[in-house]
């Protein structure tokens, strides 16, 4: 058996950097160890003691047989994934053949399901991450190949550890960061309120959903060449003032009175000490249009605040800025009337006046901003 190529170092890390090269490094293992399939998982501690995948990659002849493979070998029915997660070691080079956590029952079911899924005995190499987590390389033989790993894989595979647990820690943090990444993504995107990152040259550097959509608009803020732009020239002066750190104040209007107004605020990012990352004079645009409508949902209301649905839709009149008489004309009811809902929601918010219930309202998390 050939000795392991040394292009398997650049393909691990070129795998962690990009999810769509871990194909080609199961195929260079495959082809360096002469066995029939290579399977990279991720394995999370689960109840009663199991290990359970909650990722995994495979070769690409796995993958064109990965209904068979997966019909029982990635199933819970695999004594493997009951071996204990908790105690193992560091970096732990096994086998089937090898494993003392296999009961002989254990051990004939094994045989018979890998063999049901054309596969035969397995080695592997597994690095504990945390204590919940293991990353776990395995090798399969064909059916028809009992062996057990032998001197030479054992050696390679120890030769493989310390870069393949470092590359698994590093992969983990990496995704950890993505999907906090994402997470406040999302989180910018439901405020409804338009946040975008630029530098002290007017670069975009990030924005959120809604400020896409307002920038994609260009009403009175757009997007040039990668660069904000404000599209009335006093504006624009006004904006590279606020951005520069020349302006009073760290807010400022664009339009208004005769025109849609936009409101922005500026706030610069602390930087991190001893971090690379975004440049220093990175700062946060929060941009607002006071036009724009806050729906509050009745259902909502009602939920927040304990009154009913009647009294929640007088409130959320309310809080948009409409009045009791227009609510009274909206629902054919007469004033006097809407004032007693007004008093009893008054009553149950413990709000003394009108203007201290639509304050409330609009303290809660009640409201739905229109789209810029």
């Amino acid at each position: 058996m050939a000795a392991i190529s040394d292009q398997w170092i650049g393909a691990l890390y070129g795998a962690i950097e990009e999810p769509g090269r871990w194909v080609a490094l199961m195929d260079l293992l495959r082809r360096d160890f002469q066995v029939e399939c290579v399977a990279a998982q991720l394995l999370v501690a689960a109840r009663g003691g199991r290990a359970l995948p909650v990722w995994g990659t495979r070769d690409s002849h796995s993958e064109r047989h990965g209904r068979l493979h997966d019909s029982w070998a990635n199933t819970p029915a695999n004594p493997r994934f009951s071996r204990p997660i908790a105690p193992m070691l560091e970096t732990e080079i096994l086998s089937d053949a090898r494993s003392l956590t296999y009961s002989s029952q254990d051990r004939r079911q094994l045989s018979d399901g890998l063999a049901r899924c054309g596969l035969g005995p397995a080695f592997w190499m597994s690095h504990r991450l945390d204590k919940d987590h293991r990353f776990t390389l395995i090798f399969h033989r064909n059916a028809d190949d009992r062996r057990d790993m032998d001197p030479r894989e054992e050696a390679m595979l120890t030769r493989m550890a310390p870069h393949m647990q470092q590359a698994a820690r590093l992969w983990m943090r990496m995704s950890a960061a993505e999907a906090k990444a994402e997470w406040l993504a999302q989180a910018h995107d439901a405020t409804g309120t338009a946040m975008l990152a630029c530098d002290r040259d007017l670069r975009l550097h990030w924005c959120n959903a809604p400020a896409r959509t307002m920038l994609a608009q260009g009403d009175r803020l757009l997007l040039r060449h990668g660069h904000l732009a404000a599209v009335d020239r006093a504006d624009h002066e006004g904006l590279t003032a606020l951005i520069e750190g020349r302006a009073d104040r760290g807010v400022m209007a664009m339009g208004g009175i005769d025109q849609p107004a936009l409101h922005l605020r500026a706030s610069p990012f602390a930087p991190m000490p001893g971090r690379s990352g975004p440049p220093r004079d990175l700062l946060l645009l929060t941009i607002a249009r006071p036009e724009d409508a806050v729906h509050y949902a009745p259902e909502d209301l009602a939920l927040l605040f304990g009154i009913t649905l009647t009294e929640a839709a007088l409130a959320s009149c309310l809080a948009a800025g409409g009045s009791v008489s227009e609510f009274a004309s909206a629902r054919g009811i007469t004033e006097g009337t809407a004032r007693l809902h007004l008093k009893r929601v008054l009553a149950k918010t413990g709000a003394g006046r009108q203007s201290e219930l639509v304050r409330r309202i609009a303290g809660s998390v009640a409201g739905a901003r229109g789209a810029l």
